[in-house]
């Protein structure tokens, strides 16, 4: 292995290009990533242009595949010596003023994929803080940008724009992803162009900070699909001139009419806002927690669960008032992910509703619950059900057929995104059309963990798995998969201001992380269903024996229980079920149900 500073920080796309598979190898088995720059974390107008950089994030958008020439011919006027270069891991040619392309002869097009990678929505700020610690490069403060506008360059690309011919074009245009319906590019007339900053970076949640990067990729065997979470390595493009406000006049030739003036815009934002990446690596990410690091370790993860577990109850336990069913229930809706999914089955989603919340004593009970639970979990967003929201956020993505491109919905999540519906702050009002078809694509989500998106001529459903949390006064106007009263304590309710103070200073950075990693870890462990479950299949019969007409047990009771009874198990450290735990889940399940048979009045 070379030193990093004689390499990866001087390679240049041509240096690799002379030897791919031995730049990949040493790529792949390179000790510390962190010295390859990571946009995330450091800003773009710091590195040169066409360095070997890093971006994490979402896959929001494909883009249709683009032409470029990966070998061509130049020809200089002045020497008359003809040049062979290639056009790839590059936006720009780099052609001098006494050279001109040989369009004719000795001439390789290709073409490569765009998608648009946002950086993770829902990122918390603690998870983003480690991120920054851990990649940001203070050297890079001291380096002058050399990405510098050439009016000499030209660009190599154009559009595939052949969808009425080309199902495979077609395939690709439609694994999109979309954001808030009202959000357009706006024309006006003399055909200048003004689109607003939050058009271009089109990201799913509103008032969140992020970042927006373009990707071109070469290697289509890395089947990435739409919401897929994601590491790139690649050369960096940021010159100026592949702003679409710089577009010169089109050679026919090489990028025939076919796109629209807000198409343009929309797909050649300003590098300085939305930087390009040509992907020489792509590593698809089945989390984006910081503190995990490398493989999960089975053995480890289920030896240190129990204390981490006992870290969470204690401060769930005070949080929620001195409920600890309710504490119970929302670890294992913490840990909960979708383990299977089998035709339109779908295994593990764990919709936790709350109700009972103590409104009237502490109006914003909800909003300061999910502000100790948003410490924990890596990403999360949080959402109140008013009216107003409902009738005007746009929660689906949305096709822009006059920019070619997904409008993103606050519900274009990755995996294991955390979402809290605040349902105490719904008011009297009117949902309107766009309000009902909110709260059913709410509805839709809880029960099938799937997201429709709105392609105005169809519908298509995209799968997801992401933990909804339903707080609320009474039973939810939403369906979930488990709802739990809350019986908070009246001595805890008195001072619940001091719990929630008592709970931060308990919360040490050590603590955290320890559970940080123990709620990222558990959703990565396996788990196994043992052949000897006999005792399962006796309590069911039992069950169904013992059960009324006005209230039978049934297939999904049974389905419900198993679901908790792995949940149970893993929060403790087993990865198989034991009698212990599914009594454990049994008394549980028979605890919540008296509750609700039981409700207590309103708080």
């Amino acid at each position: 292995m070379h030193d990093f500073s004689n390499d990866f920080d001087r390679v240049t796309p041509d240096v690799w290009m002379l030897n791919e598979a031995s730049w990949n190898e040493r790529l792949v088995q390179l000790p510390n990533w962190q010295k390859i720059p990571l946009i995330n974390s450091n800003t773009s107008h710091n590195l040169p242009d066409g360095s070997l950089v890093r971006f994490r994030g979402m896959v929001q958008d494909m883009h249709n595949p683009e032409f470029f020439f990966e070998q061509f011919e130049v020809f200089n006027t002045v020497t008359n010596e003809i040049k062979n270069k290639s056009g790839k891991y590059t936006d720009t040619a780099h052609i001098l003023e006494n050279e001109k392309i040989n369009y004719t002869e000795n001439l390789k097009s290709a073409q490569r994929q765009t998608i648009v990678v946002v950086s993770m929505p829902g990122l918390n700020e603690w998870a983003q803080t480690i991120e920054d610690e851990q990649n940001h490069l203070e050297h890079l403060h001291h380096q002058p940008n050399t990405s510098k506008r050439s009016n000499l360059n030209t660009k190599l690309k154009r559009s595939h724009d052949d969808s009425d011919d080309d199902q495979s074009a077609m395939d690709v245009e439609n694994e999109g992803g979309a954001n808030k319906e009202r959000r357009t590019a706006e024309v006006v007339k003399n055909t200048t162009m003004v689109v607003s900053r939050e058009h271009l970076l089109n990201f799913p949640l509103p008032d969140v900070a992020s970042k927006s990067c373009i990707v071109k990729i070469y290697d289509d065997s890395d089947n990435l699909k739409i919401n897929d979470m994601i590491e790139v390595v690649g050369f960096l493009s940021v010159d100026p001139a592949l702003s679409g406000e710089f577009q010169a006049e089109k050679d026919p030739l090489l990028a025939p009419e076919c796109e629209s003036e807000a198409e343009i815009i929309t797909h050649n934002p300003p590098p300085s806002l939305v930087p390009r990446l040509h992907a020489v690596y792509v590593k698809k990410l089945e989390h984006c927690n910081p503190l995990v690091k490398g493989a999960p370790d089975q053995e480890m993860i289920l030896k240190e669960a129990n204390t981490a577990r006992e870290h969470l109850l204690k401060a769930l336990k005070e949080l929620l008032l001195g409920d600890e069913l309710a504490a119970e229930y929302l670890i294992c809706h913490l840990i909960a992910c979708v383990y299977l999914r089998q035709d339109t089955f779908t295994l593990g989603q764990f919709c936790l509703n709350i109700s009972n919340m103590p409104t009237k004593k502490y109006p914003d009970y909800a909003k300061q619950l999910y502000d100790i639970i948003k410490q924990f979990v890596t990403k999360s967003y949080y959402l109140p059900l008013t009216v107003d929201n409902m009738n005007t956020m746009a929660l689906l993505p949305k096709k822009d057929y006059d920019c070619n491109r997904l409008t993103s919905g606050i519900l274009q999540l990755s995996k294991h995104t955390h979402l809290v519906l605040d349902e105490t702050k719904m008011e009297q009002g009117n949902l309107d059309a766009s309000g009902v078809n909110n709260i059913s694509a709410l509805g839709n989500l809880i029960k099938l963990q799937k997201v429709e998106y709105d392609f105005k001529y169809y519908k298509m459903e995209f799968d997801s798995d992401i933990n909804v949390l339903v707080l609320s006064e009474g039973k939810s106007l939403l369906p979930s998969d488990y709802h739990i009263p809350l019986r908070p304590e009246e001595s805890s309710l008195q001072i619940f201001d001091a719990i929630v103070e008592a709970a931060t200073y308990y919360l040490k950075e050590e603590i955290m992380n320890t559970i940080r990693t123990y709620l990222t870890n558990l959703k990565l462990a396996k788990y196994s269903i043992s052949e000897n479950l006999q005792f399962v299949e006796d309590d069911f019969i039992e069950m169904r024996s013992n059960s009324d007409s006005d209230s039978p047990v049934t297939a999904d009771d049974l389905h419900r229980l198993l679901v908790l009874a792995r949940l149970v198990s893993l929060s403790r450290g087993h990865d198989t079920l034991s009698r212990e735990c599914w009594d454990l889940t049994k008394k549980m399940e028979e605890e919540r149900l008296q509750r609700l048979k039981n409700r207590a009045p309103a708080l």
